[in-house]
C-alpha cells in the first residue's frame, strides 16, 4: 500500500497506482480531496509527452503546501494510464510506492502530430542535432520563420530550452537554435 502524506495526515493512500517517471500516482478516488485546493493561479505546465498538467495546493489543518500535487486531466495517448491520477512532491511524503523510474517516455517518442509551441518543445527535447535552422524548426513543428521568435517565449518553452540547454541565435538576420553541452539542468 502506498501513501502520500503531509503534515502528519494521509492525502491518499492505494495499492493501485500508477508508477511514472519515478512518481506514484495516486488515483483520484484514493484521494482526500478535502486536502485538496485546487490553484489556478500556479499556472499549468506542458510535458511534451503527457499534456498539460494542472496544480493543487495541499491543505492539512490550515497549513497550506502551494502547488504540491499536479494531475494531467486529458493525458495525451501515451500517458493515458495516468488519467484520473494525482502524484505529489514539495515536502509531500510518499510511502511504500515502487523504487526506480517506473514507466517512462516511450522510445522513439512521438510527436504525435502536435505543433506550434508544443511540437517546439517536443524538439528540443529530441532534436536531430545540437544546431537547428529555420527549415529544421519547420520541418519539425511547422511553425514557419516569422513565428520561432514569438513562440520561443512561451513559458514552457523557455522552461524546456533551460532545461536543455538551448539559446536562440540571430545570425546575421537568421534564426538559429544552438543545444550547448552537457547533461539536462534540474529546474522547479
Amino acid at each position: 500500500m502506498a501513501s502520500a502524506k503531509w503534515n502528519g495526515a494521509v492525502v491518499a493512500d492505494s495499492d493501485d497506482i500508477e508508477h511514472v517517471e519515478g512518481n506514484a500516482y495516486f488515483p483520484v478516488s484514493a484521494i482526500n480531496m478535502a486536502a485538496l485546493r485546487e490553484n489556478p493561479g500556479y499556472g499549468t505546465t506542458f510535458c511534451h509527452w503527457k499534456g498539460h498538467a494542472d496544480y493543487f495546493d495541499v491543505v492539512v489543518d490550515g497549513e497550506v503546501l502551494e502547488a504540491a500535487a499536479w494531475r494531467y486531466k486529458e493525458p495525451y495517448g501515451q500517458a493515458e494510464n495516468i488519467r484520473d491520477h494525482v502524484a505529489f512532491w514539495r515536502g509531500v511524503e510518499v510511502e511504500g510506492g515502487p523504487e526506480g523510474p517506473g514507466y517512462v517516455e516511450p522510445t522513439p517518442s512521438l510527436r504525435d502530430g502536435k505543433s506550434g509551441w508544443e511540437a517546439l518543445c517536443w524538439l528540443l527535447r529530441h532534436p536531430p542535432k545540437q544546431e537547428l535552422s529555420v527549415a529544421d524548426v519547420k520541418e519539425n513543428t511547422d511553425i514557419p520563420e516569422e513565428g520561432i521568435r514569438y513562440l520561443w517565449k512561451v513559458k514552457d518553452v523557455q522552461r524546456y530550452a533551460t532545461r536543455y540547454r538551448w539559446t536562440l541565435e540571430d545570425r546575421d538576420g537568421a534564426i538559429v537554435l544552438v543545444q550547448a553541452d552537457g547533461d539536462p539542468v534540474t529546474i522547479d
